[in-house]
């Protein structure tokens, strides 16, 4: 197992994996702290322990999620096209997208209004409603690829587009990841395994795009 939790509050040690192990702990009301462990939680842009669930744990610079529940990014996808990749490091329950703040952080992505999310069953929901499923497999180890223009929402699993896709996202949205029973998620936002498709990129800061 990658994590483990108790009741009160979540301490994780021994992370493996590049960065070092860097442990955060995260207290039932949402308040994070870190080791220091190598850099600490990154400067640039990492999930948001502002917009986490209580069961939530981020970890390895801000860019691992576990426990149960959903983060999301700290920077809103607000250029033309932008692009995040997010690795299956352990099997589970998950989904990963995007969501806007009002997100339901507690329960599933894609139970609400505001959250467009693949799941781990290949389904693509929103607001409760599947839209379709990919035909991929998607197992451990797997990358999925999350693309975004302002007109359509994209996966793709390994660096292959899915068949289908979202064009009801609305408002500012965030990268939205969630988890539970047992599952681990890596998030990258710079350096990615498959090149973005064509006209993406990483996404940028608002300040960055002055």
């Amino acid at each position: 197992m990658w994590c483990c939790s108790s009741s009160a509050k979540f301490l994780f040690d021994s992370i493996i994996g590049a960065g070092g192990a860097d442990t955060v702990t995260v207290s039932s009301d949402g308040a994070m702290s870190s080791n220091g462990g190598s850099g600490g939680i990154a400067s640039g842009i990492c999930l948001d322990n502002g917009y986490i669930g209580n069961d939530v744990v981020v970890v390895k610079n801000g860019l691992r999620i576990c426990g149960k529940g959903a983060a999301l990014g700290s920077a809103p996808l607000v250029q033309t096209k932008s692009y995040f990749e997010v690795k299956v490091q352990q099997e589970g329950t998950w989904s990963v997208g995007v969501g806007t703040r009002n997100a339901v952080l507690e329960g599933p992505l894609g139970a609400d209004p505001d959250s467009w999310v693949l799941k781990n069953n290949g389904e693509l929901c929103f607001n409760s409603m599947s839209i379709g499923k990919l035909d991929q497999k998607i197992e451990e180890g797997d990358i999925i690829g999350v693309s975004f223009d302002h007109i359509e929402l994209s996966f793709y699993v390994n660096g292959n587009k899915g068949g289908i896709s979202f064009s009801n996202v609305r408002g500012t949205v965030y990268p939205a990841m969630y988890v539970e029973e047992g599952a681990v998620l890596d998030v990258t936002f710079d350096t990615f395994i498959h090149s973005p498709p064509s006209g993406f990129d990483k996404i940028m800061k608002e300040k960055s795009l002055l």
